[in-house]
């Protein structure tokens, strides 16, 4: 728990209620959206030349959707719709085109049929005018349908308002400046098997694949001596797509020598396998030609689907479901009528106290699961430890989707099962917020107690852990079906902490 955790917790929960910045809140004081996210990059679709897109506006209804100010909201997405037209388009086109994301499942009907010109607007200028046209012509009330549907990416896509302008990079090889996308390839850090003394240099491989992905021949040529120089990056790429189950063995052809196919055969599905360590080691050894084989076979493949990133949390088939809502607060009935309503979150607690301790608290039961396509992973069970505990508590604290034990929930890497490495213990099980700093603690080790060397070493390298509950007795035979069955089981797939 961090120091004056209860303090900040109470402050977001104000800010979420009265629409107030999470410091104002704090402060009592009035509301301001800062820090503005630089928006700047807005500017550099080739479309939207000599179009009035207002970055400032932008900034400012960004920064309201990001701390919950719905009255903001409200006044300045009318005020985009009704006069703003072109900026409605970049902040979409950022979402749909750049990135790119795939409409939600909530998605309206109207960022169905209009995402497709954005995403073709990335190498196709005509595409590009006829989305801006598209988003010209549509009345207020699709207008305001595809602006909150891109609003709902903006709010969340980006963990901080400083990492906005982090959306995409402009790279200027040898002409005007142009956009790629810009990937998060810093899962590999948590994903593929730990090689002591290895330092992934995760913005070179996020540049790279970036180019790679927008199809810039001139970057990816000019980023390969760096990566190939480079052989833990190196590594961490061919990795993240030949180590894991999509990942396909290359074929015999003249582009790729005999020790480059070897390492891809034998790297091909062993995620999980003893000597997956050793295999990226062995990049280490290759020469400065079969590096490069390596290293294009490997960008080919990031070419070919950029599901790569997905296959690289070696969880394979994750089943898709639409983001479970909160239910609401029961004591919303009396604020709406006007009775003043108080509770723990809005008490200025002493600094000595923890909150951890005032809040339901879990036990937890490890066990082992199995992936759809057979690779074991960790299990960790939760059962109510307090009376308040349970699953109206979990569904009230989490985003975490019912599950019947069939197929995998998402994974959410801000939940976070931390192990300490000393001692071969876990901590505790956390959700991390978008400032970095715990606001949730669900279960906390009130011992150290050191893990079976076989359960370390599968922590270890599958460094996620399938996280379900709450289950009373969750260590009696049937349990945890019995809760699945009767839908009172949530649960999520967490990344594992190593301190």
């Amino acid at each position: 728990m961090v120091k004056g955790h209860g303090k900040k917790q109470r402050a977001q929960n104000r800010s979420r209620r009265t629409g107030a910045a999470h410091a104002s809140a704090a402060a009592n004081a009035t509301h301001t959206h800062t820090p503005l996210p630089d928006m700047a990059i807005l500017n550099g679709f080739p479309f939207l030349a000599g179009e009035d897109v207002d970055t400032d506006l932008a900034a400012r209804l960004v920064a309201a959707c990001r701390i919950g100010c719905q009255p903001c909201q409200k006044t300045m997405t009318a005020k985009v719709v009704k006069g703003h037209r072109p900026t409605l388009a970049a902040l979409a086109a950022a979402v749909y085109g750049v990135l790119p994301l795939p409409p939600g499942p909530a998605a309206s009907p109207t960022t169905r049929s209009w995402e497709p010109l954005a995403k073709a607007a990335k190498t196709d200028r005509d595409a590009g005018v006829e989305a801006l046209a598209a988003v010209m012509r549509m009345d207020d009330e699709a207008a305001a349908e595809l602006l909150d549907d891109a609003l709902d990416h903006w709010a969340v896509g980006g963990a901080t308002p400083e990492q906005i302008a982090d959306i995409v990079t402009a790279v200027a090889p040898d002409g005007p400046a142009h956009f790629h996308t810009r990937p998060d390839t810093g899962f590999m850090e948590g994903t593929l098997p730990y090689v002591p003394g290895w330092e992934i240099d995760h913005e070179l491989a996020t540049t790279v694949v970036s180019a790679v992905w927008a199809g810039c021949g001139s970057c990816r040529r000019k980023l390969t001596p760096q990566v190939v120089a480079s052989r833990a990056t190196l590594a961490g790429l061919a990795g993240a797509v030949f180590l894991t189950p999509r990942g396909e063995p290359v074929r015999e052809r003249p582009a790729a020598g005999p020790a480059v196919r070897a390492w891809i055969e034998q790297a091909h599905g062993k995620f999980l396998a003893d000597g997956a360590q050793a295999l990226l080691q062995a990049v280490d050894e290759l020469s400065e030609d079969d590096a490069a084989d390596l290293l294009r076979e490997a960008l080919d493949a990031w070419a070919a689907s950029e599901g790569a990133r997905d296959a690289a949390i070696g969880l394979g088939d994750l089943m898709e479901a639409p983001p479970r809502q909160r239910p609401d607060d029961p004591m919303d009935a009396f604020r709406e009528a006007g009775v003043q309503v108080v509770t723990l979150d809005d008490l200025d607690l002493p600094e000595d106290v923890d909150p951890y301790y005032l809040a339901p608290n879990y036990g937890v039961v490890l066990m082992r699961t199995a992936t759809p396509d057979g690779r074991p992973l960790p299990m960790l069970v939760l059962y109510p430890e307090t009376e308040d505990a349970g699953i109206e508590d979990l569904e009230r604290r989490t985003d975490w989707e019912h599950w019947g034990l069939h197929g995998m929930p998402e994974v959410d890497p801000r939940w976070r099962v931390r192990a300490r490495i000393s001692d071969r213990s876990l901590q505790g099980l956390v959700h991390v917020g978008p400032d970095g700093e715990d606001d949730h603690e669900l279960w906390r080790a009130a011992e150290s107690v050191s893990l079976p060397t076989a359960a370390w070493d599968l922590l270890d390298t599958a460094q996620h852990m399938l996280v379900a509950g709450p289950v009373k007795n969750a260590d009696a035979p049937g349990a945890l079906q019995a809760a699945g069955d009767a839908g009172e089981l949530l649960a999520v797939v967490a990344r594992v902490s190593f301190h």
